[in-house]
Order: structure tokens, then C-alpha cells, then sequence
């Protein structure tokens, strides 16, 4: 029985959550054949070296919430400017490929992300596959797992890992970044934009 993903406990089996006044995910499910989805990775993309490679303990004693969730950095500002800016000019649905979806569930992501200035959560989470010893082959096991059983045909892929050498096609979907960059890398934002309106 689907009911909504934050509220999993509460919530009846209808359209609407009475909570947060949302898409059930039965619904969402539905509609994601119809919308554009971006399938996110973190590390590399919305967290740089520069945050990996900070200074953890300062992060947590300056956010209870990332020590409550034992969150070892944030989200680099810049990256998140760029990421809020191509959420709202495509309305997609973020559907999280990163591996932070193992210790994290959908409602601590959602806190996550907001904490960090993001302005819309991921709905949705790859399935846990070990297809493969290969990073890159696993990642697109779990995205193509993804796409194939919701029938997704609108989305792109962001990665600091190369999806295409795993086996993502069509290529053009796929967009690679640079770990200490992430998505402030020159001329990303554009091409992201560019593929995600393709069709308006």
C-alpha cells in the first residue's frame, strides 16, 4: 500500500497527505512519467572536496541537526545556488542515486536538504544494488532499475561518477562533475537547463 513518504505511518492510502498536504507516493509514482527527473548524486555534485575535507567536528558543533543526524558536512552554498536555480526553472522531481541514501531515510533527507538551503527534497531513492564491484556500472544498474520500472522518459543524470562508462544512455542525459567544482563548474548549469527544457 503507497502512502505518503514522509507520513508513512499516519497517512491513509488517498491522493492527498493530510500532513504536509502533498502527492501520496502511489501519485507520484503515477505522474513521474510525465515529469522531468533529475537522479542526484551528492558528493561531488551539491558537497565539494571542500566540504568533505572540512573540519567535521566545528560542521556538527555549529549544527545541531547535523549532529542529531551524525551529517559529517554540508552542502556547498554555491552549489546549492546553482542546483535551487535549475529546480525552479524545471520543476523535476529529484530522485537520489547517492550512496547518502544508505544511511539516511526520505524524511532525515528532506531535513537535510532544507537545513542546507535546498528548496525541494528528493521524493524518491534509487534501490540498493550490488549488480557490480564497478562504481560506476552499480550506479547505472540503480538508475536504469529505476527508469525502466517507473517508465521515466524525461531525466538527467548528475554524478561526479561517469555514468556513461557504466553504461547510461542515451549520453546526452548525463552530466559529469568535477569533485572539487560540483555544480558551480562553468557552463554546467546552462547545459543542464538547456537538456531539461529541451521538450517546453
Amino acid at each position: 500500500m503507497a502512502k505518503c513518504d514522509r507520513h508513512i505511518w499516519d497517512t491513509q492510502d488517498n491522493e492527498w497527505c493530510w500532513k504536509c498536504e502533498e502527492l501520496t507516493n502511489s501519485e507520484h509514482i503515477q505522474k513521474l512519467k510525465k515529469m522531468k527527473v533529475i537522479f542526484l548524486d551528492i558528493d561531488g555534485v551539491l558537497a565539494t572536496d571542500k566540504q568533505f575535507m572540512g573540519n567535521r567536528n566545528k560542521f556538527n558543533q555549529k549544527n545541531d541537526w547535523a549532529e542529531e543526524l551524525r551529517v559529517p558536512y554540508g552542502f556547498d552554498k554555491g552549489c546549492v545556488k546553482v542546483f535551487n536555480e535549475i529546480l525552479e526553472k524545471t520543476e523535476s522531481v529529484i530522485v537520489l542515486s547517492s550512496d547518502w541514501k544508505l544511511h539516511w531515510d526520505l524524511s532525515q533527507l528532506d531535513t537535510i536538504f532544507k537545513e542546507n538551503g535546498v528548496i525541494r527534497s528528493p521524493k524518491f531513492v534509487t534501490e540498493n544494488l550490488k549488480a557490480s564491484f564497478d562504481l560506476e556500472r552499480n550506479r547505472y544498474f540503480e538508475v536504469d532499475k529505476f527508469i525502466k520500472d517507473y517508465g521515466v522518459t524525461d531525466f538527467i543524470a548528475i554524478d561526479d561518477l561517469d555514468l556513461r562508462q557504466g553504461g547510461l544512455k542515451p549520453v546526452e542525459n548525463f552530466f559529469l562533475t568535477k569533485s572539487g567544482e560540483g555544480l558551480k563548474q562553468t557552463g554546467l548549469k546552462e547545459k543542464i537547463l538547456n537538456k531539461l527544457n529541451a521538450n517546453d
